[in-house]
């Protein structure tokens, strides 16, 4: 695949943060944490967050490769009105080669203790 080809969108329940918040429990209970936060272009934005554990598609499954090693980008798409998140290639990727993303530092806040939000 060429850099900045499409992969698919994430696809899950659709949350406000405080929806999200209350998962905080199941999340820490199965050790399993799919939400994906859209990033908010200002503080006052309440911008949905997308919950995989349920409901998903194959990119729910993405790894995580931190600096060079991941080869996949998270980009917030507007289409028809609505907030996605978009996967794209960051870099050529090899047939048969595994897909990675960095999640950031606020996924791994959240896996040590899924109730915290850090504010933006």
């Amino acid at each position: 695949m060429n850099s900045g080809q499409f992969l698919g969108t994430y696809v899950g329940h659709v949350m406000t943060p405080g929806a999200a918040d209350q998962t905080a429990e199941i999340t820490r209970h199965n050790t399993r944490n799919y939400l994906f936060e859209v990033t908010p272009d200002n503080d006052e934005a309440q911008l949905p967050i997308f919950d995989a554990a349920r409901v998903g598609n194959a990119t729910r499954f993405l790894n995580h490769q931190a600096g060079d090693r991941d080869n996949v980008e998270a980009r917030t798409l507007l289409i028809n009105g609505e907030h996605q998140i978009g996967f794209f290639t960051k870099k050529r990727v090899k047939a048969k080669a595994e897909l990675f993303l960095d999640y950031g530092q606020n996924y791994w806040k959240q896996s040590i203790n899924p109730g915290f939000r850090e504010a933006q």
